[in-house]
């Protein structure tokens, strides 16, 4: 793989108290180089670049919310790769594309109806793209565009609606993985250089929750 910046963000959770774990980042400098953390305020100087974003940034309710939204802003707008902090790389990343997306699977449901009650119920859905971890050598690649705009979308029906008690289910779907994966099975067709990686490339750790 060639060489690109890791980027990792950090701070977003009110009530941190730790400094940002680095032995993912370490890890991962192996196979992808220079590491870089990304604070709350770098993300607040892209919204505007977004008119319909602006006035709903201030009135979103949890912090998960903006840190997934604003990784796909960075990426866009930046480039290069975004991984979670404990999302260790298992091996190379084999690129071959002088233009490319990555996206990485997430996991296969054996049923959609697992899936949340907003979340598309769709058989092609059971393959489920992460959020935690993608990347692009392609400046607004549009791929991500789409992601980002459906995120807006989805973001001001939930602000909108009668009901001020968010679940997990309900912010998981707004900018969570579901969205990444809705747009991914509307829209490869139109990508020819998105190339989705499986699930022997990332270990995800999961070692914290933002459900706590």
């Amino acid at each position: 793989m060639k060489r690109f910046t890791a980027n990792y963000m950090w701070n977003f959770k009110p009530s941190e108290e730790q400094s940002v774990p680095r032995v993912c980042m370490l890890h991962n400098e192996r196979f992808t180089g220079r590491s870089n953390v990304v604070y709350p305020a770098e993300i607040d100087s892209l919204v505007c670049h977004f008119q319909d974003l602006e006035p709903l940034w201030r009135r979103i309710p949890h912090w998960i919310i903006k840190a997934d939204l604003g990784r796909l802003l960075y990426i866009y707008f930046n480039g290069n790769f975004y991984f979670d902090v404990d999302c260790a790389i298992r091996r190379g990343l084999s690129i071959k594309a002088e233009r490319f997306l990555i996206l990485f699977t997430e996991m296969i449901l054996k049923d959609v109806n697992q899936l949340g009650p907003r979340e598309s119920k769709n058989p092609e859905n059971a393959l489920r793209i992460a959020n935690y971890a993608f990347g692009t050598n392609v400046l607004r690649h549009p791929f991500l565009k789409e992601v980002i705009l459906e995120c807006i979308n989805r973001l001001g029906l939930l602000l909108d609606s009668a009901d001020t008690h968010l679940s997990h289910q309900d912010i998981l779907w707004v900018c969570g993985p579901d969205v990444i994966t809705t747009v991914f099975h509307q829209s490869k067709s139109r990508y020819p250089d998105l190339i989705l990686m499986d699930t022997t490339v990332l270990a995800h750790l999961c070692h914290g929750s933002w459900r706590e």
